[in-house]
């Protein structure tokens, strides 16, 4: 028989592993006038198409916002970039969790999840991450985001080996790789080499190591 385990056990309130502080904190971001919400919304979709070197008047005029409006949310260039890129990763998780909320399977939860954290890797996210990994603060911004996608990594595996769906293994080691395929795969700038698309690679990498790593019923 299997054990009942429920989705609000690994996503509800307990032992969930702790999300990043966002740099706009909650109680900021919920008193923002409406056009101050549209106004970093806008910013996302310009930054993900890269972001060239303009700036703040160039910003404010791209976006048709005040200068102001711009300051009143941060108070230089790099800090509005770096709000606006944690907003981006925040969607990212969010969504991946929202993608697993109602699956029961610790395992396909872990699937699902790989997958849609691998949306990271998408051309649009590369572009921008391309273009603030200079700024300061950008490597622990990112670094925070990669670290909770490790821990809820390593939480979906421990159930799995729990459950006896995938075989014992060493779990933050497994958590780390599965974390860090995207990582790796643009670490060294050689996709231009790629037969396939980084994305076609990344799931066919991780569809690999899940192979290797469920058990088989006799």
């Amino acid at each position: 028989m299997k054990a009942n385990l429920k989705n609000t056990d690994f996503l509800g309130v307990t032992d969930d592993p702790k999300p990043p502080k966002p740099l706009l904190s909650r109680k900021k971001e919920s008193s923002l006038s409406e056009r101050k919400v549209e106004a970093l919304a806008q910013l996302e979709k310009l930054i993900q198409k890269g972001l060239p070197d303009l700036t703040m008047s160039e910003i404010a005029s791209r976006l048709k916002v005040s200068l102001r409006t711009l300051y009143e949310l941060a108070p230089s260039k790099d800090q509005l970039v770096l709000i606006a890129v944690d907003r981006i990763l925040f969607k990212i998780g969010g969504e991946a969790k929202k993608a697993i909320k109602n699956i029961d399977s610790p395992l396909e939860q872990l699937k699902v999840y790989v997958n849609e954290t691998g949306k990271a890797m998408d051309p649009a996210c590369l572009a921008f991450t391309r273009d603030f990994g200079e700024l300061k603060g950008a490597r622990v911004l990112v670094d925070s985001h990669e670290n909770y996608v490790v821990s809820m990594t390593k939480k979906l595996l421990e159930r799995s080996v729990q459950r006896k769906l995938i075989k014992p293994i060493d779990i933050s080691a497994f958590a780390m790789i599965l974390s860090g395929l995207g990582r790796e795969i643009y670490a060294n700038n050689f996709t231009s080499s790629l037969v396939k698309s980084p994305e076609e690679i990344y799931h066919e990498i991780s569809e690999i190591i899940f192979l290797g790593l469920e058990t088989v019923e006799p």
